[in-house]
């Protein structure tokens, strides 16, 4: 019963494996909201005992990720308490699809394992209540509504002063005849 009451989170990671080794590879927080933290979340096994964490791996290992042809290294960090959890911090600043990289090797084995996790997304219809815009946000928009009353007016005082002077023109050119 108790089991029932736990919240459970559907991950979308991605399972691969690789030689003798099993990883599980996704995010750390999903869905993947651009501009805010995030994370690598790795898991690293015998594929023979795919339940059992391989620790040690992360000065053997690199973590890349790449997006839009460019590409940042980051070190993998050991998750304490939890043999095989590997993680790497990072802010993914751009919408759509990353590529997860993880290369080196463990013990005398290759690993050159490439996935596309969950894409990031904006934070959309996923916001409740919707958010207020922020205050310099309201500033720009006063900035800019104010240039353009400004510059309307201006358009309106030219058109009476041309208007005027072409009154003016008219009145002289009917008392000169």
């Amino acid at each position: 019963m108790l089991v029932l009451a736990l919240p459970l989170t559907a991950l979308a990671h991605t399972a691969v494996d690789s030689g003798s080794y099993h990883f599980e590879i996704g995010w750390v927080n999903e869905p993947v909201i651009v501009g805010e933290r995030n994370a690598l979340d790795l898991f690293v096994a015998p594929k023979d005992k795919p339940d059992q964490g391989l620790t040690g791996v992360e000065s053997t290992l690199r973590f890349t990720v790449e997006y839009g042809g460019v590409s940042r290294g980051y070190d993998l960090v050991p998750v304490e308490n939890e043999p095989g959890h590997y993680t790497a911090v990072f802010i993914p600043t751009r919408l759509g699809q990353y590529t997860f990289h993880i290369t080196g090797q463990i013990q005398t084995e290759v690993v050159d394992v490439s996935v596309q996790p969950e894409e990031v997304v904006e934070i959309g219809q996923l916001a409740f209540p919707e958010a207020q815009p922020a205050i310099g946000d309201l500033q720009a928009q006063l900035a800019a509504a104010q240039s353009q009353a400004a510059t309307t007016l201006y358009v309106a005082v030219a058109g009476v002063v041309l208007g005027a002077l072409g009154l003016v023109a008219a009145m002289v050119a009917a008392l000169k005849k």
